[in-house]
Order: structure tokens, then C-alpha cells, then sequence
């Protein structure tokens, strides 16, 4: 039953490292030592920020990435969504002048100015992502933003990350550990047939339990390159060799739950950028309405009408500017088709040196590899008491 039952113990140890590894979420337990929290979860800001680094110093280049982004498809895009608010500011101008001017003006001339104030609107969009463009980098905090997703009370997310990535891994350790233990335990069963000494049984345990969790992480990551064994087979580390695999996998949910156009567009909106934006859009405006109303200038004055409306010129201005900003969630789907993160990431991840795209997943629980290996140790030592017990 030997071979067997460390067999189990193999597998069991395993299966435990992985699940101290991710859960629980949040600590279990009486703060701050007696209980347990998730390897990846306790140390998610750590890992966050390991990760922040990999994405924004070797896979994305975010000046790169927005100079992608074409000034006059974005117009033709966003335009549209602007053309209500549009006509609604004509009008709602007209009326702080004078309520029935808007109705005198002949329609025509209403049309030729409603066309004339898009395309200008047209011109300011273009701006604004030159702008975005020229300063991204003290505009956009892609460091930021990637840290904000996956710490705090997105731990989740992280978590989901590394498991995503290295499932398969994730399964040979568990699995690995039933036929590590199996043929230890064969070991073990010559030894007792010739040495019964049951007292031995919590010593061999610990050696079975260490060695099942030992080899399983050494056959995911190492050798780094393939490798000849006996001058029979290669071999390279399982999380290697599926380079192309992950890298391509890892740009996915980065793109998709990290740095998705909806996250950058919140970033730039109420982030660093937002007052520049805002300024570009509530200067083009004034300037716009003053161009317009050029010739009415010298009746404005005649009537006394000028300081109303310089009042309605910025209360139109910074009306335009927030409406601006609540329709630009249009734009997200021309973002995510601009911009090409997950092929920019994916291209340069699955390029990256063995050593380097090793870190990506053993980052997760590199720090705590001996107590995941002790862990197993102890409840290896844990299994042979009680067979020691059993046979006494």
C-alpha cells in the first residue's frame, strides 16, 4: 500500500500548495499571524507592481501605441455623437440674448451656421488627440492605472491572472505529485521490506512531501532552453516552451481587463489629462463662438448686450466641454481596434529572452517556494506518523 499511499500524500500536498497559493482571498484567521491569506492575494500590490514594470518597460511602449491612433478617423467617429449637443447649444445661445432671435434667423442661415460650428467641432477633436499625443506621457499614468486594477479590492483579478496564464502548470504540479509520490513510494516499500523500522515512516514522509513539491516547480521552469537528457530525449520547461502560447494569452487579459479603451478613456477623462482636455475644448469653443459673431460684435456693444454675452459665450463653452467628455465612450470601440495592445504585447512578450518571461509567472510565488516545498515536507511527516502509528 506504500506506493499508494504516497501516491495520495503527493497529490494532497500539491493540491494544498496550489490552493494556499491563490485563496483565501482575503485573511482567514486572527490578524496579523494566526490564520492564512493566498500567497498571490497577500502580496498582489508587489506582484501588481512586478507586473507593472514587465508591461510598461518591455511589452508596451504607450507613446507608441497612441501615435496609432489617426486624428481625423477619431473625428469621424466621434463627430456624430456630438450633433444634438450641438444644435441644442445653438439654440439654448440664441435664447440667453434674446429668446426670439433664434426664430428670426432664416433657416438657411441657421444650417450654414450649425455646419460651420461641426466643422470647427471637427478641428477641436483633432486637437485634443494631438495633444493626447505630444504629452502622453505626463498626460497618461499607464503605471497608474495598471496598479489601480490589480490591488486593492481587485486582488481578484490578479489572482485570476496568474491562474489563467499557468493553468496547465498549475494542473501537472497537482498531478505531477500522485506519480512522484507513487514511484518515491516504491522506493520506500524496498526499503521498509528489508529495513522494517517503522520509526523511519514521518522521516521518509517529509523526504516524499519535499521532493514531490520540489520537482514539479523545477520541471515547469527549468531548463530554461530545450535541453538533452541521456542523449534520448529533450526537454525544456513546461512554462518555456509554451512561450508563443502565453504570451499571446497574457496580451489577452491584459487588453481585456486591465487596459481596455474603457479604462483608458477613464483615465484620461477624470485623470491627469482631464483639466487639458477640458482647456483645449472650453478654448476652442470661445474662440469659435467669437469668429461667429464677429459682425454682431458692434451691435452687442450698441446694446449693451456684450457682458451677457461674454456669460453665455462661457457658460457654452464649458457646456460643450462636459458634454465632450460624457459622449467620449464613443470612441471605445475605434480604441481597441487603433491602438493594437494585445498585438503589441503578444508580439514583444513572446520575444522576450527565457530568463525574463520566466519571472511573468514565477513572480507569483517565487518568494514562497520553500514554504509551499515545507508544506508539503510537513504533511509528508504528518502522513507517516500516522502509518507509523497504524503499524505499531
Amino acid at each position: 500500500m506504500i506506493p499508494f499511499t504516497y501516491g495520495f500524500v503527493g497529490w494532497v500536498t500539491n493540491w494544498l500548495a496550489l490552493k494556499m497559493t491563490f485563496y483565501p482571498i482575503q485573511f482567514v484567521g486572527i490578524p496579523p499571524y494566526l490564520g492564512w491569506q493566498g500567497i498571490i492575494p497577500r502580496k498582489a500590490h508587489k506582484m501588481a507592481s512586478k507586473s507593472v514594470d514587465v508591461i510598461t518597460e518591455r511589452l508596451l511602449n504607450i507613446r507608441e501605441v497612441f501615435l496609432k491612433v489617426d486624428p481625423k478617423k477619431a473625428e469621424l467617429v466621434f463627430l456624430p455623437a456630438l450633433e444634438s449637443s450641438i444644435r441644442y447649444t445653438m439654440r439654448e445661445f440664441s435664447d440667453t440674448l434674446d429668446p426670439k432671435l433664434w426664430d428670426m434667423i432664416p433657416e438657411v442661415v441657421r444650417e450654414e451656421i450649425y455646419h460651420k460650428v461641426k466643422r470647427e467641432s471637427g478641428v477641436t477633436i483633432r486637437k485634443v488627440i494631438r495633444k493626447l499625443q505630444r504629452d502622453i506621457d505626463s498626460l497618461f499614468d499607464v503605471k497608474a492605472l495598471v496598479l489601480k486594477k490589480l490591488s486593492g479590492n481587485n486582488v481578484g483579478l490578479v489572482v485570476e491572472l496568474f491562474k489563467e496564464v499557468g493553468a496547465p502548470e498549475f494542473r501537472f504540479i497537482e498531478r505531477s505529485g500522485f506519480y512522484f509520490g507513487f514511484l518515491l513510494g516504491l522506493v520506500q516499500m524496498v526499503f521498509m521490506i528489508y529495513f522494517p523500522l517503522v520509526w523511519t515512516l514521518p522521516i521518509q514522509g517529509v523526504i516524499v512531501g519535499y521532493l514531490t513539491n520540489y520537482l514539479a516547480l523545477e520541471m515547469i521552469f527549468r531548463p530554461l532552453l530545450p535541453k538533452k537528457f541521456f542523449g534520448i530525449f529533450t526537454y525544456q520547461g513546461l512554462f518555456l516552451k509554451r512561450q508563443s502560447e502565453v504570451s499571446r494569452l497574457y496580451a489577452k487579459l491584459v487588453s481585456e481587463k486591465i487596459l481596455t479603451p474603457k479604462n483608458i478613456l477613464s483615465e484620461l477623462i477624470f485623470g491627469k489629462a482631464s483639466n487639458d482636455i477640458i482647456s483645449i475644448i472650453r478654448k476652442e469653443v470661445i474662440q469659435h463662438v467669437d469668429t461667429i459673431t464677429f459682425l454682431a460684435k458692434p451691435a452687442l456693444y450698441a446694446s449693451g448686450k456684450i457682458e451677457e454675452f461674454d456669460a453665455a459665450k462661457e457658460r457654452i463653452a464649458v457646456a460643450m466641454a462636459d458634454n465632450a467628455v460624457e459622449k467620449s465612450f464613443h470612441l471605445e470601440e475605434y480604441l481597441g481596434e487603433a491602438l493594437e495592445i494585445e498585438k503589441m504585447m503578444g508580439d514583444r512578450m513572446s520575444a522576450l529572452p527565457p530568463k525574463e518571461f520566466e519571472s511573468i509567472l514565477r513572480s507569483a510565488f517565487q518568494e514562497d517556494e520553500l514554504l509551499l516545498i515545507l508544506v508539503g515536507a510537513a504533511l509528508g511527516a504528518m502522513v507517516g506518523w500516522f502509518q507509523m502509528v497504524f503499524i505499531v
